[in-house]
C-alpha cells in the first residue's frame, strides 16, 4: 500500500470543527482529554452485553446482501456489454458505462469487508487490484488487447491470469481507457469488447465465490456466529465484534490516507490525481461515498450502532459531513484530474480530513473502549 503523508488542515478550521465534534461526544463537557458521559457499563463490556445478535444482523442486512448485490450488477454489466458488442453504437456503449457506475456503487459498499472469503485465493485483488504503483496491471491488460489474446476471452481461462487483468480496474480501461471511444463504430464481436463482456463475467464468479464461502453450511458466516477457543479464526463474540470494527476503521482510514491524502498532497501544484482509483471513468468521487455510506450502513442497518447509539450518532454525522463535501465536489461534474488542481477544489478535499480523522477516532478508539475491546493489529499500519 501506499505510503501514508502528513497533510494537515488548516489549525483554526479543524479546532473549530474538533471542538463541535467533542461538543456532541461529551454532551458538551470536556476534562482534559477524558470523554465525560460514559454509560455505567462503559470501559468494559457488562455481563449482560451479547454480540451474537448484532453479529447475525450485520451478517444477514450488511455484508450477504452487498456480495448478492455485486453479483446481480456485474451480470447486468454483463448484458450491457453483450449488447454492445453485438450492436455497436453510441447508445449501447452509453448504456454500458451507466452499468459501470452502479458496479462501482456495487464494490464500494463492500470493499471494507477484506476479511474471510474476501481474501481467499487473493479474490479481494481479483475484483480490484489497487493500488497499481507502477502501472504493472495496466501494462497487462494493453497488452492482451494490443496482442488479442484470445485465453483472455473465456471466463475459465481469464481467471487463471493475473489478478490486475480480470477486475473492476482492468474494464475500466476498456470502456474508458485510451480508444474506448472505438467500441461504439467496432465491428461486432470486437476483440476488446468481448475481453470486457468476460471481465464482467469474471467479477461475477469471483463475488459469487464470496457469497458461497460466506453462506454455506459450514461457511464463514457460520463460523463467526459460532467461535469457540478452538476455532482458529475466531474465540469469542468479542473477537468478532473486533474484527467489524477494525475493517470499519480501516476503510475510514484508507479512504483518508490512501485515496484522498494521497492524492491531493499539500496542494494543487503538487497533488497526484491519477493515483486514485476510478479516474478514467470520473467516479472517485462517487466510490469514496459509497465506501463511507458502506461504514455507516454496517452501523445503522447492520446493526452495530446498537450497542454505542451516542457514538453512532457522532460517526454518522461526521460520515455525513464527510459526504456532503464529496457530493458537492461530484455535482460539478469536472474530471477528477483537473479537478483536485483547483484551489477551491483542493481546499474543500483537504476539510474532508477533518470529519474522518473524527471518524476513524470513534470507530477505533472511543467505540472499542465502552465495549471493553481493543482492536489490535490494523492491516494498513506501515503502508
Amino acid at each position: 500500500m501506499m505510503t501514508n503523508t502528513h497533510q494537515k488542515p488548516p489549525t483554526s478550521l479543524k479546532r473549530r470543527f474538533m471542538n463541535v465534534v467533542c461538543a456532541i461526544l461529551t454532551g458538551g463537557a470536556i476534562t482534559g482529554i477524558t470523554v465525560t458521559g460514559i454509560s455505567a457499563t462503559a470501559w468494559g463490556q457488562s455481563a449482560e452485553t451479547t454480540y451474537r445478535p448484532v453479529i447475525k444482523q450485520v451478517i444477514e442486512k450488511a455484508i450477504l446482501p452487498g456480495y448478492e448485490n455485486l453479483v446481480e450488477v456485474a451480470a447486468q454489466q454483463g448484458n450491457d456489454i453483450e449488447k454492445l458488442c453485438l450492436s455497436p453504437n453510441e447508445t449501447n456503449l452509453e448504456h454500458a458505462r451507466d452499468s459501470f457506475r452502479s458496479l462501482v456503487s456495487a464494490w464500494s459498499r463492500v470493499e471494507m469487508y477484506r476479511i474471510g472469503p474476501a481474501i481467499k485465493g487473493n479474490r479481494q485483488e481479483k475484483l480490484v487490484f489497487w493500488p497499481d504503483r507502477k502501472s504493472i496491471g495496466l501494462r497487462q491488460v494493453r497488452k492482451l488487447i494490443d496482442t488479442q489474446d484470445k485465453t483472455a476471452i473465456t471466463t475459465e481461462t481469464l481467471q487463471k491470469k493475473s489478478v490486475a487483468v480480470q477486475g473492476i480496474l482492468a474494464l475500466e480501461y476498456v470502456l474508458f481507457g485510451k480508444n474506448s471511444d472505438a467500441l461504439s463504430t467496432a465491428t461486432p464481436k470486437s476483440y476488446r469488447c468481448e475481453y470486457g463482456a468476460t471481465i464482467a463475467q469474471t467479477i461475477g464468479a469471483t463475488a459469487k465465490s464470496i457469497v458461497n464461502d460466506w453462506s454455506s453450511p459450514s461457511g464463514y458466516a457460520t463460523q463467526m456466529l459460532n467461535p469457540s477457543s478452538t476455532s482458529p479464526i475466531y474465540r469469542s463474540d468479542a473477537e468478532v465484534m473486533q474484527d467489524l470494527l477494525r475493517i470499519s476503521s480501516e476503510m475510514i482510514q484508507s479512504t483518508r490516507d490512501l485515496k484522498i491524502k494521497n492524492t491531493i498532497k499539500d496542494s494543487p501544484a503538487k497533488s497526484k490525481p491519477k493515483r486514485a482509483p476510478f479516474w478514467r471513468s470520473n467516479l472517485t468521487l462517487h466510490a469514496y461515498q459509497n465506501n463511507l455510506k458502506a461504514v455507516e450502513a454496517l452501523f445503522t442497518v447492520g446493526g452495530l450502532g446498537k450497542l454505542t447509539p451516542r457514538y453512532t450518532k457522532s460517526l454518522s454525522f461526521e460520515l455525513e459531513q464527510t459526504n456532503k463535501f464529496l457530493a458537492k465536489l461530484e455535482k460539478e461534474n469536472s474530471p477528477w484530474e483537473e479537478q483536485v488542481k483547483q484551489k477551491e477544489a483542493h481546499e474543500l478535499l483537504t476539510f474532508t480530513l477533518i470529519p474522518l480523522e473524527g471518524a476513524q477516532y470513534i470507530v477505533s478508539e472511543l467505540i472499542p473502549q465502552e465495549l471493553g475491546l481493543s482492536l489490535g493489529f490494523n492491516s494498513l499500519d506501515g503502508d
